[in-house]
């Protein structure tokens, strides 16, 4: 969510992540899924005049449910903020048209990469300014990036970047910081070995108040050795990054609103961290609720903020003093509505430009199609031919999706006084269930045989979607047509509730005369994001397939405003959550990682001894650069998530998208978060 996502489920990347966002659906996290992003681009707008025109040309509505958990690009972790993110602030790099992994200058008008693979080095556009009218300079840059990684915690996407900083598997600036306890600050100079991260006790990470604690002369020497990896020349615009490792993902890694440039002096002229080494453990692990930036924003990109009525609407204007050529169109209106049949009423009566659709609901949009555009593999765009000259939308078919919605179990849900009414009494006695519920590999296993895919797919996609054979998508490396996944089984999921020992007397439910899970029943909630209909559907499915293997078994579904249901997750309350991952970047590191050792992982509250059985194999997929040799270390990886079954991976949807007929210009990229508007405008 990408994160995590309002965005990153299954309707409009709009999200979901928690990130990640980006993601979280994130990161992810998200509000929805791949919808958003399944018009066609440039090749795919169809005819030059389609004989239909808006009704304000200037002003692109796009309607959707959820909205931003905040919009500080170093913190927010989600396909709804990433949308305004995007189109606000500026990387130094960003995607070239369609394409997933070829990339294009933006704020850097160039880069360079040094032979060994370890230094980049960036020359900047001159004259670009923030919205403020501050000069955008290398040294912002810097900061931004330093700015970041200090920052770190587990609800950021910074672990994306701060990984190639200091070596595989390092995620959070917590670690360095032990990595100086535990060897001394001179151990910070080549980067971090995975031998060391062994060694470490993981008692900073997230942990605010031991940051503080911690000795000024590490976290000084810290923040310092971390600026050292920066080389800037403001006067030449030059700006050089030096990594731990050659790092073939790094270019798409800083593509992402992640890694945007912000000005220092206005970040700090709001609170946020000035970037001195003294003070930046005071802004460690930030949560929306304590960012001083969390709902303004100052830029360099083609809109700026107009507003942020929660709930209701963001609106966007053009910035008339843009570095490029103004965009064409002049406001962009980011509403929030949660009912389909309000939404599907604005797009018939031309008050959106743009609805999330649910899948459920496609038939009603179906019928008011024009123009089908499919997507052509070779020309990495859809193809479009007008099948009806009367009606109004176009129709974008076809394309693999990278944005999937999955089920997630917390192993050890987090119970402050006893207050998680999540998991109902908080005990084995029928009306709840304990905060390590899901820490009997059989209950785990359970749900997992108790999920209908194949109803899943045919009611809710209409067929447009196969199940997942792995966290990694098709044409990935890591993705097999014969590694192992589980089927529904109401028979083997009885099975395994049976063997289940809830109540850790070694006898399995199903033959302990003293009552466990099987005769005692239990009772839980089920969480997903208000408006997601479709996220809804997977609990009401769970539900029912598990009451009837037994009728003590009780799901509720509830659905929360997206910002309770991210710090519900984020939390650690949630004991069983339906969310997505936006992938961030196009590669299985980006769906390895956050689900078994990141930023999912760290929410489930994964057992330690089963995150170090996928750890080893994670680091080995991400250093190895055969496809094929990385295709096995992922099959033995793939072979461990199913044995312990952390969670319920969904489906892999193909794109099923409506766009008015006279809306052009749009650059689609399925790793954007639902749209960037700078292309866009409308007949």
């Amino acid at each position: 969510m990408r994160k995590l996502f309002t965005l990153f489920s299954l309707l409009v990347i709009a999200s979901l992540a928690l990130a990640a966002c980006g993601g979280a659906d994130t990161a992810a996290p998200s509000t929805g899924g791949e919808e958003a992003t399944q018009a066609p681009s440039t090749g795919g707008d169809g005819a030059a005049t389609s004989g239909f025109t808006s009704k304000d040309p200037t002003t692109f509505v796009a309607v959707s449910f959820g909205e931003p958990d905040l919009l500080d690009p170093a913190l927010d972790y989600e396909t709804a903020g990433g949308e305004v993110l995007q189109n606000v602030y500026e990387t130094l790099v960003t995607y070239k048209g369609n394409y997933l992994s070829e990339f294009e200058p933006l704020l850097a008008e160039s880069w360079e990469l040094s032979d060994d693979g370890t230094v980049y080095t960036f020359k900047l556009h001159q004259g670009v300014k923030f919205h403020d009218g501050a000069d955008l300079t290398a040294s912002d840059v810097a900061y931004s990036f330093v700015r970041g990684m200090l920052q770190g915690g587990g609800s950021s996407p910074q672990f994306l970047i701060i990984e190639p900083f200091w070596g595989v598997g390092t995620s959070d600036i917590s670690e360095m910081v032990e990595v100086a306890q535990v060897f001394g600050l001179e151990a910070l100079e080549d980067g971090v070995s995975t031998e060391e991260m062994d060694e470490l006790p993981y008692e900073l990470y997230d942990n605010v108040e031991a940051m503080k604690e911690v000795d000024s002369e590490i976290l000084v020497g810290v923040c310092e050795a971390l600026y050292s990896r920066f080389e800037v020349d403001d006067a030449a615009g030059t700006i050089s990054m030096k990594l731990a490792l050659p790092w073939a993902p790094f270019i798409s890694t800083i593509a992402g609103y992640w890694s945007a440039a912000m000005d220092q002096d206005w970040v700090a002229a709001n609170g946020g961290w000035d970037g001195s080494c003294e003070t930046w453990q005071d802004f460690y692990a930030m949560q929306p609720e304590n960012d001083p930036i969390y709902d303004i924003a100052n830029g360099t990109g083609p809109f700026i903020l107009d507003h942020w009525t929660p709930g209701e609407e963001i609106v966007l204007v053009r910035n008339e003093d843009y570095w490029r050529e103004p965009a064409k169109l002049e406001r962009v209106v980011l509403q929030n509505v949660g009912e389909w049949s309000t939404r599907f009423a604005m797009m018939q009566a031309g008050d959106a430009d743009w609805v999330a659709v649910p899948p459920e609901n496609r038939s009603q949009m179906d019928a008011l199609v024009g123009e089908t555009c499919n997507w052509d593999a070779a020309l990495v765009d859809y193809v479009c031919e007008v099948t009806d000259e009367t009606k109004p939308f176009r129709l974008t078919l076809g394309r693999s999706g990278n944005t999937r919605s999955d089920i997630f179990f917390n192993f050890n849900v987090a119970n402050p006084d006893g207050s998680n009414t999540y998991l109902g009494s908080g005990k084995l006695d029928g009306n709840g269930i304990p905060t390590d519920f899901f820490k009997d590999i059989h209950v785990r296993k359970a749900f997992n045989y108790c999920f209908d895919w194949d109803t899943y797919i045919a009611d809710i996609f209409n067929g447009e979607a196969i199940q997942s054979k792995s966290l990694a998508i098709e044409d990935m490396p890591g993705y097999n047509d014969d590694d192992p996944t589980y089927s529904f089984d109401l028979a083997k999921c009885e099975e395994e509730f049976k063997l289940a020992d809830l109540d850790k007397d070694g006898i399995p439910a199903g033959e302990d005369p003293e009552g466990d899970i099987w005769t005692t029943g239990f009772r839980l909630s089920g969480t997903y994001n208000q408006g997601n209909t479709t996220r809804q559907t997977l609990v009401e499915m769970l539900s029912l397939n598990v009451n009837t293997v037994n009728d003590k078994f009780i799901i509720e579904s509830v659905g929360l405003p997206w910002p309770a249901f991210l710090r519900s997750i984020n939390a650690k309350l949630a004991p069983l959550f339906f969310v997505g991952w936006h992938e961030d970047i196009h590669d299985p590191h980006n769906w390895y990682v956050p689900y078994l050792v990141t930023f999912y992982a760290n929410r489930q509250s994964i057992d330690p001894e089963i995150k170090a059985q996928f750890v080893p194999l994670v680091n080995a997929g991400v250093l190895e650069s055969d496809p094929a040799a990385r295709n096995e270390i992922y099959k033995e990886l793939n072979q461990l998530v199913y044995d312990n079954a952390p969670g319920i991976i969904g489906v892999l949807s193909t794109s099923h998208g409506f766009m008015p007929r006279y809306v052009k210009g749009i650059q689609y990229n399925q790793n954007y978060s639902n749209f960037y508007y700078y292309p866009m405008y409308k007949e």
